[in-house]
């Protein structure tokens, strides 16, 4: 599903998602076209929420008060939490859903209870974004049509451009140091958590290059030349959470163009404009 032009719906989650990345945040909804809904879900009259309630009106950004209604119980293992502010944002969606006032969802949060609103969005065919930490459960950001890793991009925002600069030459992969025999796993929601941070980490470089030849051996014409507005159409749904900026790049053009693996400066893509002035891609002989 292309995702342009939209009129989206913004929906925040305060409990999971910092008030450091608002500024990236709202710039990178921005791209796929005009905000109408700018509301975020939570207690502000909680400590943890001081940064939040600085900057809110800054952002127009509308706050649904939700008070935390029981008292938060403790065992010697785990905190136990009342998703207060999950049912408050779960309504307010449903609403905007049935009242057709948007054509896109955005849901800013890194929990997995909003998976199956996600899906529900999508049945309706709403374009759904998810924004989110690593640490995003797998489940949610494979429900969403388009998934923006906020704290991986705000990190590669904030590299030095000599670091930039090294990114394009070597993605390195990612390293997951294997659980303990002995570890007992408490909490099920930190498992998960654990896991979705090896999933949705940005993808090394040699796996992108590997996804891309494949959809264009599978989609490209006799030629071997594929559109690369439909190339980039079946990229995000084989891989939502790519950003050409994770490999120091700005654009996904730019990045194909210059594309190169294992420490060979040869390009693995070509690009060209065909007839009708559109870009077209295709492997490099």
């Amino acid at each position: 599903m292309e995702i342009k032009n939209r009129t989206i719906a913004l929906l925040i989650d305060s409990d999971n998602i910092s008030a450091k990345y608002l500024d990236l945040l709202i710039n990178e909804v921005s791209k796929f076209g005009n905000i109408t809904y700018k509301r975020i879900y939570g207690d502000f009259t909680a400590p943890a929420a001081a940064s939040w309630r600085k900057i809110l009106n800054e952002y127009a950004i509308e706050p649904i008060q939700q008070y935390l209604l029981v008292q938060k119980p403790k065992d010697k293992d785990r905190e136990i939490t009342f998703n207060v502010t999950d049912s408050a944002m779960i309504i307010d969606a449903m609403d905007i859903l049935y009242k057709h006032n948007a054509d896109c969802v955005c849901l800013a949060t890194s929990d997995s209870d909003f998976t199956r609103l996600a899906i529900r969005f999508r049945n309706e065919n709403y374009a759904v974004i998810g924004v989110g930490e690593k640490k995003t459960p797998q489940s949610f950001i494979a429900a969403c049509h388009r998934f923006i890793l906020i704290d991986a991009l705000l990190a590669e925002s904030e590299k030095p451009a000599e670091e930039q600069a090294e990114a394009k030459a070597e993605v390195p992969p990612i390293e997951v140091t294997p659980p303990q025999p002995n570890a007992i796993q408490n909490d099920e929601k930190q498992e998960e958590s654990e896991e979705a941070q090896e999933e949705s980490t940005p993808m090394p470089k040699d796996k992108v290059v590997e996804i891309s030849k494949e959809i264009i051996h599978e989609y490209a014409n006799d030629d071997g030349w594929i559109l690369m507005s439909t190339f980039m159409h079946h990229l995000y749904i084989r891989v939502n959470t790519f950003d050409p900026r994770f490999y120091g790049y700005k654009t996904p053009t730019q990045c194909f163009r210059e594309l190169s693996c294992d420490g060979n400066e040869v390009h693995v893509f070509e690009l060209k404009k065909n007839d009708k002035n559109a870009d077209i891609i295709r492997i490099a002989d």
